[in-house]
Parts: C-alpha cells; structure tokens; sequence
C-alpha cells in the first residue's frame, strides 16, 4: 500500500457559476451606466400656461429690417440688418426682462408653419444644449458671438438655433456638449442647413440664455443612480468571490509545500509473502 496526498480542489460547488455570472452582470451593467451617463438628459419642461384671461396678441416685428429675410434658406448677407436689430434689441434688454417678455404659449409648430408671422416675437424655450460654438462678429460689441444648437422634449429631431453674446461664466463650449438651458430670444428665420444627406431647417433665435449649472435629478437620473447603485452592490459581491478564488487559486498552486492529511490507496500489487500467508490461511480454512 502506498500512501499520496489529495490534491485540494479549486472550485468548491458552485462557485466558478457563480464567479462567471457576476462578472459577466458587472460588465454589462457598467458598460450599460457608461452608455446612459453620455446620454442627453430631457430637461423638466417649463410649466404651461394657463388658460383664463385672453393671451395678448402676437404682434410680429414690422421693421423695415425684416424685409429682406426668407425663410429656409441658409444664413446670409440679406439677412444681416435683421441680425443686427434683433441684437441690439436682446443687448438693451437685462435676462429678467427678456424673460418676463418672451412667449410660453409660441412652439415650434407655429415658427415652422408661419413664420412671417413671429418676426422678432420674444420666445422662450427650454431643453439640452448639444453643440456650442463660438466665431467672430462685426455685429457684436463683444466682438464674439456665440451658437447654441438646442433640442427640446416636444421635437427631439428638430433643433433651435440659438444665438447670444454673453454666456454664463463656465459654460461650456463645444461639439459635443449636454447642458440644460433656458433660452429668451426673437425670433428672425428658419434656417436651412445640411443635417447629413438631409437639408433641414431650424428656427433662429436672437437673445439671452441661462445656464442650469445644478438641477435638481430627473426621472432618467434617479433611474440611472438606482442602477448605478445596484451595479455597486453586485461588484462588491464579485470582488469577494473573486477575492475567495485568488485565495482558493494561492493555497492551490502552494500545495506541494503544505502539509496535508495522507490517505491510504490500494494497489493491484501483492507482496508474495502476503500472497503466500493468504494462501495458507486458506489451506487451514478448508481443512477445518
């Protein structure tokens, strides 16, 4: 008989499954919070108005500034006396007073239908900043103006093109930004431009914006912390089992150098002094 060590195991159960599971939940949900952070944000939308007493009227904009300008065609010469009134206009304005100014019941339904009838109606819109640019201006007294590219949560495929010459200290500038912002500013054309292979045309707006710099969470927000929460927790869980492995893996690979409880093995080999006492043991069994 010879005596040999038992080689420990190194998975117990269930523990590669679940080892396997874990990590495979961590990745995916991972790669799932890094899709959802670069996600735009829908902003809470402004409060409607309210129906009561008679809305005043629209009264569009009848400067002789105006008379140049047309709808869905790119920006160009023939539209920059408008451009300019409706700077100067914005610039003796203060943000609280193009504020209380602008319409809440103009969408962009009503610019996309008749626009002729909005010329230089003050409007305000709420939504997600995703382009920022900046270029020179001989229209501007800052000599800078800046572009904001703005969808809104009623035509997410459709953007404003909102125009300004301060913008909020820190606000970022940028091809690829997500910043919630509130807009108050005239309206001058639609403008087309070539989205891709598709020309299309979004409404041009002359004025101030505001910079929601803390917002309180939205639904999508709370939503995503709860699974980024959740994500945590099910890490936690998968670096202890991991950490249980690297243990289990350790004690393995150090085996040869521990000690261990011998067992006995069996073998087919018998010493011919135990077969021959066997034998004779026999002989005396048959006798009797």
């Amino acid at each position: 008989m010879d005596v040999r060590r038992e080689r420990p195991s190194l998975f117990h159960g269930s523990e590669l499954p679940r080892l396997i599971l874990l990590a495979a939940i961590a990745v995916a949900g991972w790669v799932a919070v890094y899709y959802a952070a670069r996600r735009p944000v829908a902003p809470a939308p402004a409060p409607p108005p309210r129906a009561g007493a008679p809305a005043p009227p629209i009264e569009p904009d009848r400067s002789g500034a105006f008379e140049t300008v047309t709808d869905r065609t790119p920006m160009g010469f023939r539209d920059n006396a408008a451009y300019a009134h409706l700077l100067k206009k914005a610039r003796a304005k203060t943000p609280a007073e193009l504020a209380a100014e602008a319409r809440r019941d103009v969408a962009l339904t009503h610019l996309w239908e008749r626009p002729e009838l909005y010329r230089g109606v003050p409007v305000h819109i709420q939504g997600t900043a995703l382009r920022v640019i900046r270029f020179e201006s001989k229209l501007s007294a800052t000599g800078w103006l800046y572009e904001a590219w703005v969808t809104t949560p009623d035509v997410r495929r459709l953007l404003y093109t909102c125009v300004f010459e301060e913008p909020p200290d820190g606000f970022p500038i940028g091809t690829d930004v997500h910043e919630r912002v509130a807009f108050n500013g005239y309206f001058l054309k639609l403008m087309k431009y070539q989205a891709g292979d598709v020309a299309r045309a979004a409404p041009v707006l002359v004025g101030k914006i505001g910079w929601d710099r803390v917002a309180a969470p939205t639904p999508a927000e709370e939503s995503n912390r709860v699974l980024r929460w959740s994500l945590i927790v099910l890490a936690v869980l998968f670096v202890v089992t991991l950490g249980r492995w690297i243990y289990r893996m350790i004690h393995y690979a150090s085996y040869p150098r521990r000690r261990s409880v011998p067992r006995r093995s069996y073998s087919d080999d018998i010493a011919p002094e135990d077969l021959r006492a066997w034998v004779e043991s026999r002989e005396e069994d048959d006798r009797e």
